[in-house]
């Protein structure tokens, strides 16, 4: 039966309040964490009404199917997503001017313990953040169902791919460094508002499988199934949880997790896009090869990502506004530097422009007074004072861009030190 209703609601009746897993009707303590609960509870509403179930609704439980009516108000259109516990539809919004949505389907019935606790934590948590959280790369959640075997969240749709999908088939395997500054700076924002909410939110799981990039270029991050609140005076997080490679080393039990955390999974993020490796490809990689890799990266931006994956939490930046500074110091500086070459190739282009209309005009007036072998001599003696100036000008233009990017300061423990 789908029911509807305040999120804590959906952990009071059918699962255990101290970890989350379900629950037997009449038990009077949980097989997961051993719990106690007293008395035997009273079988909630829920599980008397199962037989009761309306037609439509109970041709929803399931698989939802292309075609079929989710919740007497969705059409389904196709599956577009699968991982970890859920598989994600797109689904029109009949009430809402055939409105896309997203609908997160979670099974529970193939879940083990183990996997229905952390199933239930997750779904918990995306729905208690997304529900409040209201700003433009977060997505926004419309309405959450259960029955007895799935949960469902219903959201907003974002037409796009996640970064690791573009990835795959972006040109020599990673994106351009403006690409990435973009990216970075767009995060920054969307994190930083996470980490100024009271308490902070932290996202723990900052990687390009979680990020989405729409075809107006709009970010928006995903999946909060392992986002927690910032808790004052506790030393470390309940539970271990993160990617391999993108997650800091205090997500494994070592310490509670911080902004900091995020900024650390950030780096690592544009440190995989601008390489087109991630972290763990990179670790399991020669001491050669790493440095070759590395070298991708923009040399006056290498440290600002080293000083984010730093395994020493004090030794990152404090905020998510701090790196924001940062990339968009290093962005100016880069735009400054591609207008610069832009306006070399135009003069290029105008000087080649001016000494073929000379040697033009030479040909005009000299062909008939000259000998072709003497013309002949000339065009060439003109291209090689052409190629000469052109060689000159790279040179220079090298030598321009080197000094350029000594202006770019570099980034030092002061910069980053408590104020």
């Amino acid at each position: 039966m789908f029911e509807k209703g305040p999120v804590a609601a959906m952990t009071s009746a059918l699962f255990c309040d101290e970890c989350g897993a379900a629950l037997p009707a009449q038990a009077t303590s949980c097989a997961a964490c051993r719990h106690y609960f007293g008395a035997p509870a009273p079988s909630p509403p829920v599980q008397a009404a199962r037989a009761s179930l309306p037609p439509t609704l109970a041709t929803t439980a399931g698989v939802p199917r292309p075609g079929a009516l989710f919740a007497q108000r969705y059409r389904i259109l196709e599956k577009v997503g699968e991982g970890g516990f859920a598989v994600t539809y797109q689904a029109e919004d009949l009430e809402q001017h055939r409105r896309f949505v997203a609908i997160k389907q979670i099974n529970l019935s193939r879940l083990s313990p183990q996997q229905m606790i952390e199933a239930t934590d997750s779904f918990n948590r995306e729905v208690g953040y997304l529900s409040h959280l209201k700003y433009h790369g977060i997505p926004i959640i419309y309405d959450y169902y259960t029955d007895p075997d799935h949960w469902y969240v219903v959201m907003e749709y974002i037409e796009g791919e996640t970064l690791e999908d573009r990835l795959k088939k972006a040109h020599r395997g990673r994106f351009s460094t403006q690409k990435v500054l973009d990216i970075g700076i767009a995060l920054c924002d969307v994190l930083g508002y996470l980490h100024a909410q009271r308490p902070p939110i932290v996202f723990r799981d900052v990687k390009p499988a979680n990020i989405m990039l729409t075809r107006t270029g709009r970010i928006y991050l995903i999946d909060f199934g392992i986002a927690r609140q910032y808790t004052s005076g506790q030393s470390r997080d309940t539970a271990p949880l993160g990617s391999p490679g993108y997650a800091a080393p205090e997500q494994y039990g070592k310490a509670q997790t911080t902004a900091q955390t995020d900024i650390y999974g950030l780096g690592a993020t544009l440190q995989t896009l601008l390489t087109g490796k991630d972290p763990l490809e990179l670790a399991i990689s020669s001491e050669k090869q790493r440095r070759k890799i590395k070298r991708r990266v923009p040399r006056k931006l290498r440290p600002l990502l080293q000083r984010m994956m730093e395994r020493d939490v004090s030794q990152r930046p404090e905020s998510m506004q701090e790196v924001k500074e940062q990339l968009m110091r290093f962005n100016h500086k880069f735009r400054v530097q591609k207008a610069n070459r832009v306006l070399v190739a135009m003069s290029v282009a105008i000087i080649d422009a001016i000494f073929l209309t000379i040697i033009t005009v030479i040909f005009l007036l000299f062909s008939r007074i000259l000998s072709p072998l003497l013309i002949i001599l000339i065009f060439a003696l003109v291209y090689l004072i052409v190629a000469v100036l052109r060689l000159r000008k790279a040179a220079d233009d090298i030598t321009k861009a080197c000094s350029q990017e000594q202006l770019i300061e570099p980034i030092t423990q002061t910069q980053y030190s408590k104020k």
